[in-house]
């Protein structure tokens, strides 16, 4: 954990701190190109939705909501899993941003290719097109780990720890009203007849978009900082990994706490494959519950961002896991009313009561993004950033195959078993977030 003054607030000199650029004209610019940057990959990964797009396409290409929770999976679990391979590999470089580049590259690369494949595949080889699609995206999603650490590090050098929580809401708050609209498209876009035509617009789109948003983020001025210390290998690290969960009650809770996303991620997939298969609203369905997510997604911001100042990082993640456990026990009662249950709910009445579990799954969402990225960097010790990092990121990346496994308990029972099991777990996430220490953030300002 950082060094901290006596009233609880970091030290500003310690090495392990975000420190921002040394000119204010140069620091504004990389402010600004960093909310830009957040802005228009958001839109552009709203075409490419691992909660809605992804499953609907798998859905038509397979029948298995395992392998449909894999695919959902995949976005967030290869963001992680790199990390701890990488750090090694970048710790003593005293600049990030080439790695970044070359990452780009390759996923915008990757993501085109699914996008010129799709029609030519889509009618008379749904086999082919689907493992093609799984390897694209495993190394577009596995290139996203790999520029994560860069990504982190220049964040932490051009951002300081105060303006963090603003740092992250406006870049949620501007890439989801953009990708609000691109959710209205995108529902327009599934209304296409044809199956091969309506995918490989939302790919191409998506991989135009995201293109354009890593090259906002290149736009940065990265300043040169000091060289990190150089961890140990990647095993060493996943031992010491071990360790601090065992030692260490706060990186400890700040893991339990950031899980409790995991859980969502493997209920919301299937609350919206719920009700457009088994309430029968149709394809029109999931772009109307993109929209209503993305629009949690962007209005709750304007909340975080004052809860971060009054309240602190730490009242956010609380707010966010105590959300997830009741909007997924609140699925779960929902499902066991409807038709599919015991019929006390119409199908319609109840596919709107789970757009708005999507609507406040959206601001769960954002605020576990705000609460928990300001958060992992604060408490990283002085030097070892990254390791911190890597680390911490590695251990929840096995969470991410949740999406997987709750297909198949959705396969071998029913959905609202998923979405009550869901809503139990989070609450030990809850219990975690509850009990992080004031020390974990600066204190907060006054009220």
């Amino acid at each position: 954990m950082t060094s901290t003054s006596p009233g609880g607030r970091p030290d500003a000199t310690d090495p392990g701190l975000p420190t921002a650029a040394s000119s204010p004209a140069i620091a504004r610019r990389n402010f600004r190109f960093g909310v830009l940057n957040g802005a228009v990959y958001q839109t552009g990964d709203a075409f490419l939705d691992s909660g809605t797009v992804v499953p609907l396409f798998m859905a038509r290409l397979t029948s298995s909501n395992a392998l449909i929770g894999f695919g959902s999976a995949l976005a967030d679990m290869l963001w992680l899993l790199p990390q701890v391979l990488v750090a090694p590999r970048i710790a003593n470089h005293t600049r990030q941003l080439w790695l970044y580049r070359r990452a780009a590259t390759v996923r915008a690369i990757v993501l085109g290719l699914v996008a010129a494949l799709t029609i030519p595949l889509a009618a008379d080889h749904p086999g082919l097109l689907l493992g093609v699609f799984l390897v694209c995206y495993a190394i577009y999603c596995l290139g996203g780990g790999v520029a994560a650490l860069p990504f982190m590090e220049v964040v932490a050098k051009t951002v300081p720890p105060d303006r963090l929580g603003g740092f992250w809401a406006r870049r949620l708050f501007w890439g989801g009203l953009l990708a609000a609209g691109a959710g209205l498209l995108v529902r327009a876009i599934l209304e296409i007849e044809d199956f091969g035509l309506r995918f490989a617009l939302l790919f191409g789109i998506g991989a135009l978009l995201v293109s354009i948003g890593y090259a906002c983020f290149l736009a940065i001025d990265e300043p040169d900082g000091a060289p990190g210390l150089v961890p140990g290998s990647p095993l060493e690290l996943l031992r010491g990994g071990v360790a601090r969960l065992r030692g260490d009650a706060l990186f400890r809770r700040l893991y339990l706490s950031r899980a409790t996303l995991s859980i969502w991620y493997a209920v919301s997939p299937f609350i919206l494959l719920f009700a457009v298969r088994d309430l029968g609203a149709g394809p029109r369905a999931a772009g109307t519950f993109l929209f209503a997510r993305v629009t949690g997604y962007v209005l709750s911001n304007l909340i975080w961002s004052r809860v971060a100042r009054v309240w602190g990082y730490r009242a956010i993640l609380r707010a966010s896991a105590a959300l997830i456990a009741s909007l997924s026990i609140a699925a779960a009662a929902i499902a066991l009313a409807s038709p599919r249950g015991l019929g006390w709910l119409g199908a319609g009445t109840a596919v709107v009561l789970l757009e708005i579990v999507a609507g406040l799954g959206g601001a769960a969402l954002s605020g576990m993004i705000v609460g928990y990225a300001s958060l992992v960097l604060i408490t990283a010790p002085p030097g070892g950033r990254q390791t911190h990092l890597a680390v911490m990121h590695s251990f929840l990346a096995p969470t991410l195959l949740l999406p997987a496994l709750g297909g198949a308990l959705v396969d071998a029972t029913s959905p609202p078993v998923l979405f009550a099991l869901g809503g139990a777990a989070a609450l030990l996430g809850w219990r975690a977030a509850s009990r992080l220490p004031a020390t974990a953030e600066p204190a907060a300002s006054p009220r």
